[in-house]
């Protein structure tokens, strides 16, 4: 009983010095900028043209401006939003952190740009298609 309770105490404890220094996990906190962008990624709607393409890159742009501030952060090199500077000991926690983020990031970044290939290859072969299509009754209609 006497670990449960110690744990317990541990994990709060853990939680609430977390908070202060602006580390809470899964939403909020220092990554709320890369989450943020990351979020606007998945909402995208893949189509056609440059407007995709370039709210795309726009956003790509935000995440690693967004990853070298929390870098800087992380390094104590900055302050986050509200004026605080990362206590030396929380510096590790900060990068791995900000790994997590980048990676997760990046897997979503991976996915659109997949999915986008694909809408674009898609519209490729119908197109291909329509010019086989019009090949075959042009041959047709000439002998």
């Amino acid at each position: 009983m006497a670990k449960i309770i110690l744990i317990f105490f541990l994990f709060i404890g853990f939680e609430v010095h977390a908070d202060l220094f602006d580390f809470v996990s899964g939403g909020g906190g220092n990554d709320s900028r890369i989450s943020q962008l990351v979020e606007k990624i998945k909402k995208l709607e893949i189509k056609e043209g440059p407007d995709f393409e370039e709210g795309f890159n726009q956003l790509i742009k935000g995440i690693e401006l967004a990853v070298e501030d929390e870098k800087l952060y992380c390094s104590g090199e900055s302050v986050n939003s509200k004026g605080k500077t990362l206590p030396a000991s929380q510096k590790q926690f900060c990068i791995r952190e900000l790994k997590k983020h980048y990676l997760a990031a990046n897997e979503v970044i991976f996915e659109t740009k997949k999915k986008y290939l694909g809408f674009i290859h898609q519209k490729q072969i119908l197109r291909l298609s329509e010019i086989q299509n019009s090949l075959k009754s042009d041959i047709e209609k000439s002998f």
